[in-house]
């Protein structure tokens, strides 16, 4: 921990977000290494709304985004307020917590044997995925009234989709016993997110954020996720390349398959939250990886949940300070969605904490970067 009577000056500051986030993307200097902290249902504590309120009244939500960004002065926003936006436009009853993430009801699923996978497209209707079209509108007006932030767009995936509709027990058995009607259903849905997908770009998106949690030991086999999942990540992959958007995935659990998920989905940016299969420290996963790709994230949730200001910040400059000189980039930011009931200062010290420790940044040689005489500055 920083034992400091007062921290350090903070830069300042002369570029914007989409400035700061494009110049790492093309490995040039910027004013500050730019920050994510993922904010996302627990902007919803900026007007002290239940969570219910937050998420289903796409003016609120926009609000909150807004001035969560003003306030704070991170460089992007995932305008995704939870990860059952999607499911609620094939029917499923959405149960919203006071202070917690939304989640469907566990004893209603919507699709309740594996016969039902083939007639998934009957499920969905554009005419009652009315979270789906808040979110494509809630990018739409981010982008125009935040023109220079990084506005970016997510789906959950087809597998993720199915964990909301099925009950998760079921699905488990249906990835052994009934994958003929997983692939059906998976065909299915991918055309609907794929077009999903392609709405948020057109209303401004920049970024789309997709959740691959299931490529990763403690879940799946690698070899049961390159059939049952992999094929159609890959399209969603394919098509937000095609549409000339950044490619962004995420994945949460312990040792994500690395190697394959690089090969088959090349994502720009990944944010993950423990080290990828087969690596043991972080040094490791820079020399294996760090020219493949951006790292983004890292900082624990848990640490931002519950520890201090002083805590964060001291553990942003330790990252700095690892992640740093990564030759492919770096963003410093949460390695997964910001608890809903954290406290928002913790967001503030993210912030704090690149423009403290982040300053003339450039990827591959880190923080602290002279141009001129192409050194740092110790």
């Amino acid at each position: 921990m920083i034992k400091v009577k007062q921290l350090p000056s903070e830069c300042h500051e002369y570029m914007t977000p989409m400035e700061r986030i494009t110049n790492v993307l093309l490995r040039k200097r910027v004013d500050r290494i730019p920050c994510f902290p993922f904010v996302s249902a627990a902007a919803a504590q900026i007007r002290r709304l239940n969570y219910g309120e937050y998420a289903t009244n796409p003016e609120l939500f926009l609000k909150c985004q807004v001035e969560a960004q003003q306030l704070f002065g991170y460089d992007g926003i995932t305008a995704m307020p939870d990860l059952c936006v999607e499911a609620q436009a094939f029917g499923a009853k959405i149960i919203y917590p006071s202070d917690n993430a939304a989640y469907p009801d566990p004893f209603n699923p919507v699709i309740r044997s594996a016969e039902e996978y083939k007639n998934v497209d009957k499920l969905f209707s554009w005419s009652r995925a009315e979270r789906m079209k808040n979110q494509i509108q809630v990018v739409n007006t981010i982008r125009e009234e935040l023109p220079n932030v990084m506005i970016g767009g997510m789906t959950i995936g087809p597998l993720g989709l199915l964990s909301r509709l099925r009950n998760v027990n079921e699905l488990i058995r249906d990835f052994v016993h009934n994958r003929d009607k997983l692939h059906e259903a998976c065909e299915i849905i991918t055309d609907i997110q794929i077009e999903y997908v392609e709405k948020q770009i057109e209303a401004g998106a920049k970024t789309i954020m997709v959740p691959v949690v299931l490529a990763e030991r403690e879940i799946m086999s690698q070899e049961m996720w390159l059939e049952l999942d992999m094929p159609y990540q890959k399209r969603i992959a394919d098509f937000v390349r095609k549409k000339r958007c950044f490619y962004l995935l995420h994945t949460c659990g312990r040792g994500p398959y690395f190697d394959p998920i690089i090969e088959h989905l090349k994502p720009v940016i990944i944010q993950n939250a423990f080290l990828p299969d087969g690596i043991k420290t972080e040094e490791e996963m820079i020399e294996k990886y760090g020219k493949k790709l951006i790292f983004l994230g890292f900082l624990s949730v848990s640490l931002l949940a519950w520890g201090n200001p002083m805590e964060v910040i001291s553990e942003c400059k330790r990252e700095l300070d690892v992640f740093g000189k990564t030759p492919a980039g770096y963003i410093l930011g949460a390695s997964c969605e910001y608890p809903p009931y954290a406290p928002l200062y913790n967001a503030m010290a993210v912030v704090k904490a690149a423009r403290i420790y982040g300053k003339n940044y450039k990827t591959g040689y880190g923080p602290n970067y002279e141009e001129e005489g192409g050194k740092e500055i110790v």
